[in-house]
């Protein structure tokens, strides 16, 4: 098996040894491995489009940003691992990945495909979410500098700097035909979030649908319920949260506003307007050889 690894040293503040013991491991299992490390934002993508051949499976080795990036550079049925070493790792939670470097390559090498579902943002592919609003201005506000020493406190530094300011804008869904009005909204594919939280109990990678969480009450009281809601799994349930499962999501910022900003997979993706679809493709995911645990439960 020939694998290519593209790490990214920036995320998580860097795991080298980390990185170390995962390649030592693929090549003990048997594995022809190549190791790409990323320069900067955007790199991961551009270094994957530039080969012609990228081999059996590509693994990105960061956070979700990283997988980002290796998800818009993959060529179609070239198999996406994982080795999480950034900042919150939401999708290997998702995928029950392990967290140790041994049995990451085990996954790798001896796990099963997974078909998954990416969505896509206007020519961009994503896994996870796209925020609008409250969570794509909270991507924006991150401190990198504050990220790389603290980790997770660095997003709830931001959560709190922007809590003030939800309400003050509105938005415009078209959802598969239908029009709602909102003053946040995260599209999901997946159910966790932040890492450990679920977002969305009807969100699945699996399938070809999104999911659209929106926040149709204004109020900085109103946005603190919700986010009390989320440790719990109750975000659907909180009165003025809207889920619906969709295919086809445009969205379009009201009252003149221009600097309007987006977040995919945990990183600044672009302005509003936007539209936001199923991708045309599935994508293989590497997992592990057990059954995925299932987050169920009705959402309101």
């Amino acid at each position: 098996m020939k694998v290519l690894v593209i790490y990214n040293p920036a995320a998580g503040g860097g795991r080298d040894a980390l990185l170390r013991r995962f390649v030592q491991a693929l090549q003990a299992r048997g594995a022809e491995v190549e190791t790409y490390h990323t320069t900067g934002p955007g790199d991961a993508t551009r270094a994957l489009q530039a080969r012609t051949d990228q081999g059996d499976v590509v693994v990105a080795v960061g956070g979700d940003g990283t997988t980002n990036e290796v998800l818009n550079g993959l060529q179609p049925e070239v198999p996406l691992g994982l080795f999480a070493t950034g900042t919150a790792n939401v999708l290997a939670k998702e995928l029950a990945l392990p967290k140790h470097p041994e049995q990451a390559a085990e996954v790798v090498v001896n796990g099963r495909n997974l078909l998954v579902w990416p969505g896509q943002l206007n020519a961009q592919r994503f896994l996870m979410w796209v925020g609008v609003g409250y969570d794509a201005w909270v991507v924006r506000g991150v401190n990198l500098a504050v990220k790389r020493v603290f980790g997770k406190l660095a997003y709830v530094q931001a959560m709190l700097q922007q809590v003030a300011r939800y309400g003050q804008v509105r938005y415009r869904f078209v959802i598969d035909g239908r029009e709602q009005l909102a003053y946040s909204a995260v599209i999901a594919n997946a159910s966790h979030y932040g890492g450990d939280f679920i977002l969305s109990r009807q969100a699945r990678l699996t399938a070809p649908t999104l999911q659209v969480l929106m926040f149709t009450r204004p109020g900085r009281w109103q946005l603190i319920k919700c986010l009390a809601a989320l440790p719990f799994g109750l975000m659907e349930s909180v009165a003025g949260v809207v889920s619906v499962s969709a295919r086809d999501v445009q969205v379009e910022v009201l009252g003149g506003i221009t600097d309007e900003p987006l977040q995919a997979d945990g990183d600044p993706a672009g302005q509003l307007p936007a539209r936001v679809t199923v991708a045309e493709r599935p994508v293989l995911v590497r997992v592990g050889r057990t059954p995925l645990p299932r987050v169920d439960g009705p959402a309101n």
